[in-house]
């Protein structure tokens, strides 16, 4: 008897049924998630499902065709080589129960069964699934929490003593906050979010299509904008999602015309109030762009004692095709062992 179900990314009801299934599930896991990343490009999901009666567990992968990788569209035959990865975020396993090598060994079992090459993880900062990875782990960065679990007078004080001086600054300006359930706004959250995106010269993965984001506002109940308006003017805008028990700070960006009114820092704390009154646990903030850079250290002012690091895992299914691969990407150029991006092929 097979305890395992892989359910696909057209299988909508069933895959969030599953998912929903798990008390506090996370948003990184429904399907309208996976969905919008696999309009992006970033391969094809599928939802790993394992249910023996006392452990149940899920995995939102992403199957990638590597003859589509930039370096080697042109080399490989499209449709033999594979590799997965978690989406964009945070993933890897969420697990209910005490045979977590069980899980492991099926799903490893099922990988090396379906010639997968190798997998990547980004593992969700609250979930123990690393302490029982047989891959390689890894950790480069820190990312920022936010806890709620604390009076709204607590929270002010919790904050560095310039957070609490920019929003004493922005109430003199009688900023205005909307909450935006439907994405009624969206034409004027992706005129600022791509106007931050080129001012921060990010990379052309970080201009999600408007198909993306409206895959993202089928997400009912898991998504909401919160905008900052000053004079009727949206002038710093965010979208979060959330799932039973955390929202995410996931996209947004702010007009640089206004910056001298505070509304990031405004924008901020109407995000912590809404998700406490909403009854949620924590306000996830994530990262920087590199390590303790502006952008980290602002998000740090928010939450200074909920820095957490933040893990990847790799793991190689097929050492033989790897190696393979390797030697086709490389060729004559630099060393493999200078390489620092994984998969190695993908570099």
């Amino acid at each position: 008897m097979s305890y395992i179900e892989i359910v696909s990314i057209n299988e909508e009801d069933k895959w969030d049924k599953i998912v929903r299934g798990f008390i506090d599930y996370d948003v990184n896991y429904l399907n309208g998630y996976a969905k919008a990343f696999y309009l992006h490009g970033e391969g094809e999901p599928f939802l790993f499902y394992y249910n023996d009666g006392i452990t149940k567990a899920i995995n939102v992968v992403m199957k990638r065709d590597i003859a589509k990788s930039h370096f080697l569209k042109d080399i490989l035959p499209q449709n033999t080589f594979f590799d997965i990865s978690t989406p964009y975020g945070y993933g890897g396993f969420w697990i209910k129960g005490e045979e977590y090598e069980t899980v492991m060994c099926a799903y490893d079992n099922y990988c090396r069964e379906q010639g997968f090459v190798s997998e990547f993880v980004r593992f969700h900062l609250l979930s123990n699934y690393r302490d029982f990875y047989d891959g390689s782990i890894e950790t480069h960065t820190k990312n920022i929490v936010r806890t709620l679990d604390l009076s709204f007078d607590e929270l002010l004080m919790d904050f560095e003593h310039k957070v609490r001086k920019n929003l004493k600054k922005a109430n003199k300006y009688e900023l205005e906050v909307e909450i935006d359930y439907i994405g009624e706004k969206l034409d004027e959250f992706l005129d600022i979010y791509y106007g931050t995106m080129e001012r921060a010269n990010a990379k052309d993965n970080y201009f999600f299509t408007r198909e993306f984001f409206e895959k993202i506002n089928e997400m009912k109940d898991n998504y909401v904008y919160i905008h900052v308006l000053y004079q009727g003017k949206v002038i710093s805008t965010e979208l979060v999602l959330y799932g039973s028990e955390n929202c995410y700070s996931f996209l947004g960006g702010t007009n640089p015309d206004y910056f001298d009114l505070r509304p990031n820092d405004f924008l901020k704390y109407e995000i912590i109030k809404w998700a406490k009154e909403k009854g949620l646990r924590r306000f996830i903030l994530g990262g920087g762009y590199g390590t303790d850079d502006g952008i980290f250290k602002y998000k740090k002012s928010f939450a200074p004692h909920g820095v957490y690091d933040f893990y990847v895992g790799k793991k190689i299914f097929s050492k033989e095709k790897y190696d393979e691969l390797v030697k086709i990407r490389v060729m004559d150029s630099e060393p493999i062992e200078k390489v620092a991006f994984f998969p190695t092929y993908r570099a």
